[in-house]
């Protein structure tokens, strides 16, 4: 199967931290999950660890006031270590 695009994986990762901060932390991550899963050439155990971070840090955001630029910077890390994990 064809990589992901990294611009979308990257949008689509935003688009999470919109929803968590909407009070609905888990509203992406059934589709991360789902398109990941299907690229991760059977070495799913990293991108899914990773997942479950990400996961942990959505709900922390929603429990916030406020997004600030450290949050960004945290989402960029867990960008990062998808993109590692998945060879990108």
């Amino acid at each position: 199967m064809e990589k992901p695009n990294v611009e979308i994986l990257e949008a689509v990762l935003r688009e999470g931290l919109y929803w968590a901060y909407l009070g609905r932390p888990k509203e992406v991550m059934p589709f991360l999950r789902g398109k990941l899963r299907a690229v991760a050439d059977g070495s799913f155990d990293m991108v899914e660890e990773v997942l479950r971070d990400l996961e942990r840090f959505y709900e922390e955001v929603s429990k916030m006031d406020r997004i600030s630029e450290r949050e960004f910077r945290r989402l960029r890390i867990y960008r990062d270590l998808l993109f590692n994990a998945l060879g990108l």
